[in-house]
């Protein structure tokens, strides 16, 4: 992994390099996010379902507010071991963090007695736990049960064809609830938010490449997208930086206004 000015980034790398699962393209997209977030005032707790050694579970944290709370569900968890290590890299007190030793399928199917007494908001999510199609499928019915205004859920092993049925999974997802959208997908996560907010994250995502140029040198592709049931979406691809940043169907661009011009997009 490159270094980087950025001082938590810096640290994370510094602490989690050896365990952590986010490359550094994925490291940045979360910690923009989550600092998007803070900018736009969108209040609420965050889950990960999926924690192995908490590596992201303490980047998340580093978001958290003095009320809100992190939600940790994996049945394999060891919480004497890495609960301590996300309090101290965040800085978030032990009452923050609340965390079941639980398959998520089963806290899915009983939610009224796992989650609904803590009355959880989430604003980000991420989905990381088993990847079978059922899991995956279960997992998001839990998260569009409890997301917040302007909620983002992250899943992953998108497009990772050892892992197939998890795309498959959040297709069929988005097919039966049309009221979800997938805004982004790159670096093998997918991005999920209401249709109402799109236009929010959406605007994020399309101007990617100069965000990361400009805060870690990173080189960044957006593609623009859309599959059958005709909801538009833009992929994330890592390229040189003398190569075009822009795709459209048979279009390579240099710069988003010809994009913006090309497919009169609307970015307010």
């Amino acid at each position: 992994m490159q270094d980087n000015n950025n001082p938590l980034i810096q640290r994370y790398l510094n602490t989690f390099s050896e365990i952590t699962h986010l490359n550094i393209y994925n490291i940045h997209i979360f910690e923009q996010l989550l600092g998007l977030q803070k900018i736009l005032e969108i209040p609420g707790d965050i889950l990960e379902i999926g924690v192995l050694e908490g590596a992201t579970s303490a980047l998340l944290a580093t978001s958290l507010e003095e009320k809100e709370r992190l939600f940790l569900i994996d049945p394999y968890q060891n919480s004497d071991n890495i609960y301590p290590i996300i309090s101290h890299f965040s800085g978030i007190e032990n009452n923050q963090l609340v965390y079941f030793q639980i398959d998520s399928i089963f806290i899915s199917k009983r939610h009224s007695k796992f989650l609904e007494p803590y009355s959880p908001l989430f604003r980000f999510i991420h989905i990381d736990g088993e990847h079978s199609y059922d899991a995956v499928y279960s997992d998001m019915d839990l998260s569009t049960l409890y997301i917040s205004n302007s909620g983002l859920i992250v899943l992953d092993d998108i497009f990772n064809i050892n892992s197939a049925c998890c795309t498959h999974a959040m297709f069929d997802y988005l097919k039966s609830h049309p009221n979800l959208h997938c805004v982004a997908m790159g670096f093998g996560k997918a991005y999920l938010c209401e249709s109402r907010y799109i236009n929010v994250y959406r605007k994020f995502f399309i101007n990617l490449p100069e965000i990361l140029a400009s805060v870690a040198g990173l080189n960044v592709r957006v593609s623009f997208n859309s599959w059958a049931y005709e909801r538009s979406y833009v992929t994330l691809s890592a390229i040189e930086s003398d190569e075009q940043k822009y795709q459209i169907i048979g279009q390579r661009l240099n710069s988003l206004n010809e994009v913006i011009d090309i497919l009169d997009l609307n970015l307010d």
